[in-house]
């Protein structure tokens, strides 16, 4: 509750945050109507110029205007500001003046009025550096909830479109909302996602969108990706008018999509911005470069120690020169060696980043076979496999995908062809006993859908695009094109 005596409530305030030891804290007090008043706010947070207009208008109330329901007709009359409310518990107001917004306390009133007059420092919105695209807008999200979620609103302006906004975090306290549309999405997926970030109990969330997807999934062992991550507002709300939901977290410009079966995430807006033909041929591409990037060098490598029993026609495979180092252990360093690159590119500077990638090259390349490490086919089938691996669209799923590609060989080393074999097995199973919220991982081709199968593997024009949603991700509105929802 907010006490009657102003000084009681501002004691509580300092005490709860330690008072002069939180210099930003700032308690500006003055006299509305003859009365002692007080703004409470965090300085960093303040539009100086909007709350200088608000103070400007309360020191001009008069005596006369000190009433009944004062707290109210000042709201009414004396605040100029769009989002402002009354509030009668002050923790609450607290909270609310930590996350930004300034709290008005006036003497011998048991009501507060929370006045949101905060500014928002944020980067321009500029296009996403893992998801570019040729054509199409350059516009990404940024580290501001608010902005983010209008975003997404300027794509979609249906009054279905929920944004639930939820505070988790004991001590963060960090905003973040969840998307749906509410007559496209399953609304059982909506009221299990709604419960779980109701039920999180944590001091607050560090990793902000990577925190909220390991507390949805529960996944620790299974390594294939349950959602998707995208820091584009036109994929967003592609995936909204497909059924899927997503969840935005403040401080992050990183929306988690799900569900998200594996076929969905290997889909790219580069295809959907070309035509039918060069849209399927750039689908087929990036199919193969997946194929490519995990199965490759381990069958290379297992025709390569089994080059007896080949066909004459495959006899050419296996390296030409013997090597001290046997030929399963030089694809695990080389595999290792790209891996190693890769992270250290992330931690290097742009300026020495070409410096990198010369090293890189000398001693994965030609110092390599030089002095005899690797043999010449080595080098070109891990780096053909590295260079598909960067055509993946999601980061996540091109780093399982080489974390496959060194299970594969580590198979193929300890057993053969036994290995590749047993392994492959195991990572299809895997797949196919995984799920993403309700969703089999390889849907729609396990359990078959062809009608939904097609869009996916070759590009559909809107013309061609199936009638209705995927089955997965309709409610009461499954018609995605014209007819009525009664037709349907």
């Amino acid at each position: 509750m907010v006490y009657r005596e102003l000084e009681k409530n501002l004691e509580y305030i300092q005490e709860k945050t330690g008072g002069d030891k939180t210099f930003d804290l700032i308690f500006r007090k003055f006299e509305i109507g003859g009365r002692k008043a007080a703004l409470v706010f965090i300085d960093g947070f303040v539009d100086a110029e909007i709350l200088t207009r608000v103070m400007q208008s309360l020191q001009g109330v008069k005596r006369e205007e000190v009433c009944v329901n004062f707290v109210e007709k000042l709201l009414l009359r004396h605040i100029p500001v769009v989002e402002s409310e009354c509030n009668s518990d002050l923790k609450v107001g607290l909270e609310e003046v930590l996350s930004g917004p300034q709290m008005l306390l006036i003497d011998g009133e048991e009501q507060s009025i929370i006045i949101d007059s905060r500014t928002w420092e944020s980067r321009a919105p500029e296009e996403p550096e893992l998801e570019k695209a040729t054509r199409g807008p350059a516009d990404g999200f940024a580290e501001t909830l608010i902005f983010n979620i209008a975003l997404v609103r300027r794509r979609i302006r249906d009054p279905n479109l929920r944004v639930e906004p939820f505070k988790v975090g004991r001590r963060s306290r960090t905003d973040l909302a969840i998307l749906y549309l509410e007559d496209v999405a399953d609304g059982d997926l909506v009221e299990k996602i709604r419960g779980k970030l109701e039920k999180i109990n944590l001091d607050g969330l560090p990793l902000a969108d990577k925190t909220i997807e390991e507390l949805l999934t529960g996944n620790i062992w299974n390594p294939f990706p349950l959602i998707r991550y995208t820091e584009r507002p036109d994929n967003v709300a592609a995936h909204l008018l497909e059924g899927h939901l997503a969840v935005l977290v403040d401080t992050s410009p990183t929306a988690v999509l799900l569900p998200a079966p594996f076929l969905s995430q290997t889909q790219s807006l580069e295809e959907y911005r070309q035509g039918t033909i060069i849209g399927s041929y750039l689908t087929s591409l990036r199919f193969i470069s997946l194929l490519i990037s995990v199965i490759l060098p381990p069958l290379w490598l297992v025709l390569a120690l089994n080059r007896d029993v080949l066909p004459d026609f495959l006899k050419f495979l296996g390296p030409k020169e013997v090597t001290v180092i046997p030929l399963a252990l030089q694809f695990i360093l080389a595999s290792l060696g790209i891996d190693i690159l890769r992270m250290a590119s992330i931690s290097t500077p742009g300026s020495l980043a070409t410096s990198l990638g010369l090293i890189g090259a000398l001693f994965l390349g030609e110092f390599a076979v030089d002095v005899g490490l690797f043999v010449p086919e080595v080098i070109l089938y891990i780096a053909l496999a590295a260079v598909s691996t960067f055509s993946i669209p999601g980061f996540e799923l091109s780093l399982l995908l080489q974390v496959l590609r060194l299970i594969l060989l580590l198979g193929v080393a300890l057993f053969n062809w036994i290995g590749f074999i047993v392994a492959t097995m195991a990572i299809f199973f895997l797949m196919v006993f995984t799920k993403s919220f309700g969703v089999p991982y390889l849907w729609p081709l396990i359990p078959l859908n062809f009608s939904v199968l097609k869009t996916f593997i070759a590009r559909q024009s809107i013309l061609t695009l199936p009638e209705k949603r995927p089955p997965q991700a309709q409610k009461s509105s499954s018609r995605r094109t014209g007819g009525s929802e009664e037709d349907a």
